[in-house]
């Protein structure tokens, strides 16, 4: 317990970084200007998706039988071929349901 109450690391000089300078100087009335503001169509960020391990093993496999770099890019060949295979109705509802997602997630991102 009196090693806790007499640290001798506790004496040594903790050497400083300098502190940093902004690039550029920004006002209140600039950020707060919204003719600044981007129109912003659609974002993207990371996400997770919960699958069952015989998915991700199959994932896996692909990745692992060259198929496909990584488990994402072997996803969208799914998705690709997915959509190669049905009518081209489904294809017209199926992309404007994608769209109406990718607003979605496009005005969750403006509001944060």
């Amino acid at each position: 317990m009196t090693e806790l109450l007499h640290n001798p690391n506790s004496k040594k000089i903790i050497p400083r970084k300098t502190v940093p300078q902004p690039q550029k100087k920004v006002s209140i009335n600039s950020i707060s200007d919204s003719s600044n503001q981007k129109k912003v169509d659609s974002v993207t960020f990371d996400t997770t998706l919960r699958i069952d391990n015989h998915l991700k093993n199959f994932m896996k496999a692909m990745v692992i039988l060259g198929d496909t770099a990584t488990q994402q890019k072997a996803l969208k060949k799914l998705q690709t071929s997915y959509f190669e295979s049905i009518t081209e109705e489904e294809q017209k509802t199926l992309e404007m349901q994608i769209k109406t997602l990718e607003k979605s997630d496009a005005l969750k991102y403006k509001r944060s």
